[in-house]
């Protein structure tokens, strides 16, 4: 019987596949290193794993805007105009765009605005007022917010005192990387620059564009790059290449489509994912933006196997003739076999996963528990049936028995009866010379 794993990078699932002999083939997928179901009564565990690049950071939650949002913001007797172009931003993003056209207005003469600010405060975008020293001390400190289109920052018409938090529309949440470099920070990538990517399987690689990055002339355009866009854009791109990138937490990965050795035909082929930058300059942006570095990393373990499969389950013979038997077998269900006997409950993460787990177990067991009641009501029946079979039996051979007393005494008395009838002629026949003496006599 052979055996293949094929992993999937997204939610940690392998998949797991059997073809025997005839062409039949079955499949499970399972999220720890044991699967269960894939042959009756039999719990296949593996180690084998698919060559990864993984990055550490560089991925957060921004927005998607569309169509264009506007709102005016108004301190004292000024007021700017804050239009949010459509697109996809970071929250960093939609924070710089508005400070630069409160920026724009103070630079036209709108100076009651001095010292409002936008920030980013616990994933939401908050307004900020802090009255300057040099304002009159009739300036009111209160922001003022009218003709408010912005529904998906959560902006709406008021006055408020201090500050103001949007409350961010979730559903358009989205998640991706941002395209903005601080020039005055990194110098040696300026504005405009294309970020590539050389991503290599081992037999054969492609190019792929990251981003384009963008300056402090670029505020007020969206600059966020949506994840997902670019993943379906770059494993298309890939083709042949035998990688694909997924996102794992705030992460971006790369990820061989093989695991550990694999084979066709006539070779075998070790799973490989190498990655390599443009230059020097690009590959410590991308280490220090992404946590991606360059470099080759191999996978491990099989991908392909052949399986000797021995019966071992007691069988049980539950009838009076031949072929009545029936296999008996149970799974193991001890706390590894489940995948419950490492999880982790100090962290939200673990505990939702652990929840995951021990769902599975559940059903594993109940399953089995399933499974044994029928094997227990399969022989209660079997005894039952014996039972009455046995009392059959028991009947049938007493009234053999009795048809076979009766025919030995019919037989017995017959050979009384001969015996008696030869007796009776010998002594008749004896006494013919007894007579013949007596005459002589």
């Amino acid at each position: 019987m052979g055996l293949s794993i094929s992993r999937e990078a997204v939610n940690n699932h392998i998949e797991m596949t059997t073809r025997d002999g005839f062409g039949n083939v079955k499949s499970v997928k399972t999220e720890s290193d044991l699967a269960t179901g894939l042959l009756n009564g039999i719990d296949v565990k593996f180690t084998s794993q698919a060559a990864q690049i993984a990055g550490t950071s560089g991925l957060e939650a921004g927005l998607k805007i569309s169509p264009n949002e506007n709102l005016t913001i108004g301190i004292g007797t000024d007021a700017v105009i804050v239009t949010i172009n459509n697109g996809f931003w970071t929250m960093e993003g939609l924070a710089r765009s508005i400070n630069y056209q409160i920026a724009t207005a103070i630079e036209t003469g709108a100076t009651d605005l001095l010292g409002l600010n936008a920030s980013v405060v616990e994933g939401e975008i908050r307004l900020t007022y802090e009255k300057p020293a040099t304002a009159a001390d009739t300036l009111s400190t209160n922001i003022v917010i009218t003709n408010a289109n912005a529904t998906t920052l959560g902006f709406v018409n008021g006055s408020y005192s201090g500050f103001v938090n949007g409350v961010k529309d979730q559903d358009y949440t989205e998640w991706g990387f941002s395209q903005f470099v601080d020039t005055v920070v990194n110098t040696v990538l300026p504005a405009g620059t294309g970020i590539l990517i050389s991503v290599s399987d081992g037999v054969s690689f492609m190019t792929i564009s990251l981003m384009v990055t963008m300056g402090v002339l670029d505020v007020t355009d969206p600059d966020m790059r949506s994840f997902k866009l670019f993943q379906a854009s770059v494993n298309d791109t890939l083709g042949s290449v035998a990688v694909r990138i997924d996102q794992h937490g705030g992460a971006m990965a790369f990820t061989s489509l093989h695991v550990g050795k694999y084979h066709d035909s006539t070779n075998a082929y070790t799973s490989l994912v190498s990655i390599n930058m443009a230059d020097a300059d690009q590959a410590v942006f991308m280490q220090s933006v992404f946590g991606v570095k360059e470099g080759t990393a191999k996978g491990f373990g099989d991908a392909n196997f052949r399986l000797h499969i021995v019966d071992n389950s007691p069988q049980f013979h539950i009838g009076a003739d031949q072929g009545q038997s029936m296999n008996i077998s149970m799974s193991n269900m001890s706390a590894e076999a489940l995948g419950v006997d490492n999880i982790d409950m100090t962290t939200v993460k673990g505990a939702s996963a652990a929840l995951g787990r021990i769902n599975k177990a559940i059903d594993l067991v109940s399953a089995e528990r399933s499974k044994m009641g029928a094997f227990q009501n399969r022989l209660e029946f079997a005894i039952n049936n014996l039972r009455n079979t046995h009392s059959n039996l028991t009947a049938s051979e007493s009234r053999i028995r009795d048809a076979d007393i009766a025919l030995e005494m019919i037989e017995f008395t017959r050979n009384q009866i001969i015996s008696q009838s030869g007796t009776a002629m010998l002594a008749q026949a004896n006494m013919v010379p007894q007579g013949v003496l007596q005459l002589l006599q």
